[in-house]
């Protein structure tokens, strides 16, 4: 699903209106992270836990009514294809495009290092966060629940602000500084004082979500902009396998270096790890981008890429 509306999205809006529509595509799931836990909690004392999970799953049904009704006309690059009887290309041929696509842009190229990253260290430590939130500094449930509904409104705030910053000040060095503020977010974790790191953990999870949020927004929507309509399914799925795929990766390594150096110190390395993937979109022409481009052959190296 991920992938697929990603790759929807620049069907239903122009290119210069993909800021804002990814910026209220997350402000609505901000919106319910802020708001979910709490209904969630509520049903389950109303109704009870099994109840409250079948509401969740007739949820899902809801959201793909409202999916059905979109009935926005969109391109069949596959279907055009078997129509002239050529056939349908080869998975391993379609794959193959989408890295070669990726790879061979130096702004894919440069996001995809950036947030590839990010992940592995933001996981590393979020691996083992809640044996350090609950057991190294006693938090109970109910706090743990408050301080992240709570932080969650960064979320919420970087997706409503995320179009405007890369206005005022460049979308080159919006998707930049919102990656470089949401890394220094991360150090306040392990920083927090052990008597009182309630306000210490807010202010990650606050400024950690607003920058993540704007960073995300600005650069999907970038990806979306300067890549043709044929490649836009394999561009994001290539863009997914990448960067989410350090995901398990951090994983693994926050319980394997936890078991080494201690809870505490896995956050650490986590944390120090989250201040450098900045320097991915730093270091490549991500950097002198100023407005979203309205076409996919206004980006310099673009053409030359997507025939490779």
């Amino acid at each position: 699903f991920d992938v697929a509306y990603q790759s929807y999205l620049p069907s239903l809006v122009d290119r210069e209106d993909l800021v804002e529509g990814n910026g209220k595509l997350e402000a609505s799931r901000a919106s319910a992270q802020v708001v979910g836990p709490g209904i969630g909690g509520g049903l389950i004392s109303l109704l009870s836990a099994p109840l409250a999970i079948l509401g969740d799953c007739l949820s899902y049904v809801l959201s793909a009514i409202f999916v059905w009704r979109i009935h926005t006309a969109e391109a069949h690059p596959e279907a055009a294809r078997v129509a002239a009887g050529v056939g349908r290309e080869p998975l391993r041929s379609q794959v193959r495009a989408g890295l070669r696509f990726v790879v061979g842009n130096p702004y894919l190229r440069g996001i995809a290092g950036a947030t590839s990253s990010s992940n592995l260290f933001s996981n590393l430590g979020f691996a083992v966060l809640p044996v350090y939130l609950y057991r190294d500094l006693g938090l109970s449930a109910a706090t743990v629940g408050v301080i992240f509904g709570i932080g969650s409104i960064g979320s919420l705030l970087g997706a409503l602000v995320a179009n405007r910053l890369a206005g005022s000040i460049g979308l080159g060095r919006t998707i930049i500084a919102a990656i470089f503020v949401g890394g220094v977010a991360g150090l306040l974790i392990p920083l927090a004082p052990a008597d009182v790191p309630e306000p210490w953990i807010v202010a990650s999870v606050f400024v950690g979500g607003f920058g993540s949020v704007a960073y995300n927004i600005n650069q999907v929507s970038f990806r979306q902009a300067i890549c043709p309509t044929e490649m836009q399914g394999r561009m994001n799925a290539t863009m997914r396998f990448l960067v989410w795929g350090t995901i398990p990766i951090g994983s693994v390594l926050g319980g394997v270096v936890a078991s080494i150096v201690g809870v505490h110190g896995a956050i650490w390395i986590g944390a120090v790890g989250g201040l450098f993937p900045f320097l991915s979109v730093l270091f490549s022409p991500v950097r002198s981008l100023l407005v979203m481009p309205e076409a996919a052959d206004e980006v310099p190296g673009q053409a030359a890429s997507a025939a490779g």
